[in-house]
């Protein structure tokens, strides 16, 4: 079933006519992990989206593992420069930019929800001509209980970056 999901996301560039550059990265390549409450966590599939809010380049780079539970990172960034994505973003409270989440739904219901106070995000390399970022990242903040809640030694890599 995973392989005709990648299969499938692999030829999707190919029907809808996208440029070269997105079809050369497959869904294989493209890694997230971290750790969570002391667990391994590896995201099935990434996502990494720019866009303009508010007259400011954003980009959404998110995971989710899919399983019971299923578990999301997701984080809304101010770009410092839309050509060039690498860089280091750190994370804010109370603030929809810098800001990042992790949430945790079973059987469709929300069972655990985190928002980051702190930590950052670091795009080490963006690469123009695939369009794909690689970097870490690390998180710190507290649950819906007011549990202090860890996300560390976050990896990406290979995510391909596509525009809204």
């Amino acid at each position: 079933m995973v392989r005709r999901r990648a299969l499938l996301l692999l030829c999707l560039p190919f029907a809808f006519g996208l440029p070269v550059t997105l079809q050369r990265v497959s869904a294989e390549e493209a890694v997230m992990s971290a750790t969570f409450e002391g667990k391994p966590w590896t995201a099935s599939f990434t996502l990494a989206q720019t866009m303009q809010m508010g007259g400011k380049p954003m980009l959404n780079l998110s995971g989710t593992e899919q399983g019971s539970p299923t578990k999301t990172f997701n984080s809304m960034l101010v770009l410092k420069d839309s050509n060039d994505l690498a860089g280091s973003y750190r994370l804010k409270a109370g603030c929809a930019t810098n800001s990042a989440s992790f949430n945790i739904l079973d059987s469709g219901a929300t069972v655990g929800h985190v928002r980051f106070a702190g930590g950052e995000i670091v795009i080490d390399k963006y690469d123009p001509a695939a369009k794909t970022i690689s970097g870490h990242f690390s998180a710190s903040g507290k649950g819906e209980s007011g549990k202090p809640e860890e996300l560390t030694d976050g990896r990406f890599s290979g995510i391909p970056v596509v525009a809204q």
